[in-house]
């Protein structure tokens, strides 16, 4: 069997998978008195019995009973803002039986010791605390979050599956030590689906249960009905691997709803999506249903001329995707600001007067990716008190995303 290079990993992980595990779910006699929890609506700040300072959001469902183990999904924000995919997401959690956590402490930027003791706590709350299924632990994150989610996962153990939006795995030397169920989710004017489409092909590559969703949309917590589909990933997965009960009613629903997809791909001759849409249904149905007809079709698809038009087309704007971030970040700290304001004006350019809606968006990606690139850029040297290199990252981030460079200027206090 193959395992993922191990260029897809962090090493920095090996110090929080440790004491990390989420355990059994035998409740014991320290539960604590949980009137102040009420189903249905978003508790924003519940502390952790292991750490009262480490909380996280909490969403019991509206059928929530202690009757019952229900599945859980622990979510991670980049921002560390709990409440934020929890809001966003509890009427899926009502309509599939969920409860939902989020980290309020988990965020960007935090070293991978404390990242550990926050994990730790959370998992915590696993066992004893509410009525949880231990065998469906699934975690679910967004850009860093996402990192996040996919480092508890693949070393940490104990996960059903992992629901990564916005970015795959940190990069490394170390192998994976689980195979836990993986979606990806990333928009089509996200600066990191190219990434997302390389890992695909790497965890194909290492025979992974895995499918991946593009939406039309940015670098964002994905919307209500697209995140659906990870819902239904997991109900799926779960009937795959004999933990819950199949239900033919979700099957044949969802396979309805794909195949109308198809058929609208179809219709507006896009071989493309029409392909990664039949690839998707054959991932996810595949060992609940036969699906030797979807491979007959994928097989169709694939030795299509306008499949291979239109995949050829999308390779050459990878390609020239790549070359652009390398010289944005090869620009950064030598072109001046007047030189920025140029290409920044050409980029807009294109996006509005653009005639190819592939390459419209590739320039939104580079849009995207150079406002990370500053907001990167500006924190580093800010913290290395060379005020010079950051107000030349502040000027760049001021004209390419004007909104969060003041978000970002008010919270550093310059």
């Amino acid at each position: 069997m193959k395992t993922l290079p191990h260029s897809f990993f962090c090493i920095l992980i090996i110090t929080l998978i440790f004491g990390c595990g989420p355990g059994n779910n035998k409740i014991n006699g320290n539960s604590i008195n949980k009137t102040y929890l009420i189903n249905g609506k978003v508790n924003a700040q519940v502390s952790c019995q292991k750490d009262r300072n480490i909380t996280y959001a909490l969403y019991l469902p509206q059928n929530y009973t202690s009757a019952r183990k229900f599945p859980v999904i622990i979510a991670f924000d980049p921002h560390g803002n709990g409440v934020f995919p929890l809001e966003k997401y509890k009427t899926l959690a009502d309509k599939y039986g969920y409860i939902l956590m989020g980290s309020n402490d988990s965020k960007n930027g935090l070293d991978m010791n404390t990242e550990g003791g926050i994990i730790d706590a959370l998992f915590g709350e696993t066992t004893g605390r509410y009525t949880i299924d231990t065998t469906r632990i699934y975690v679910m994150g967004f850009s860093g979050g996402a990192r996040i989610a996919s480092i508890i996962g693949f070393y940490q153990g104990g996960v059903a599956g992992i629901i990564g939006c916005g970015a795959g795995f940190p990069g490394s030397s170390q192998p994976a030590r689980f195979k836990p169920d993986y979606i990806s989710i990333v928009g089509n004017a996200d600066f990191n689906m190219n990434e997302l489409i390389t890992l695909d092909k790497k965890l194909d590559e290492a025979n992974y249960t895995h499918a991946m969703i593009i939406f039309n949309g940015k670098h964002e917590w994905p919307p209500v009905d697209i995140m659906e589909n990870a819902f239904i990933w997991t109900e799926l997965c779960s009937m795959r691997n004999g933990q819950i009960k199949k239900n033919d009613q979700i099957i044949q629903s969802f396979v309805q709803s794909w195949k109308d997809l198809i058929s609208k791909d179809k219709e507006k001759g896009n071989a493309l999506a029409e392909y990664n849409h039949l690839l998707n249904l054959t991932r996810f149905v595949n060992g609940l249903m036969p699906v030797d007809d979807l491979k007959k079709s994928l097989g169709e698809v694939s030795k299509s001329a306008a499949y291979k038009s239109q995949q050829k087309q999308l390779q050459q704007i990878s390609g020239k995707e790549m070359q652009e971030q390398k010289a944005l970040n090869d620009n950064f700290f030598v072109k001046d600001i007047g030189w920025w304001k140029r290409k920044i004006k050409n980029y807009e350019q294109l996006i509005t007067q653009g005639k190819d809606s592939s390459e419209v968006r590739m320039y939104k990606r580079l849009k995207s990716y150079l406002s990370l690139l500053c907001y990167m850029s500006y924190n580093r040297v800010l913290s290395s008190n060379d005020s010079v290199a950051a107000k030349h990252a502040m000027d760049i981030y001021e004209v390419v995303d004007p909104e969060n460079a003041a978000s970002t200027k008010a919270d550093k206090g310059k």
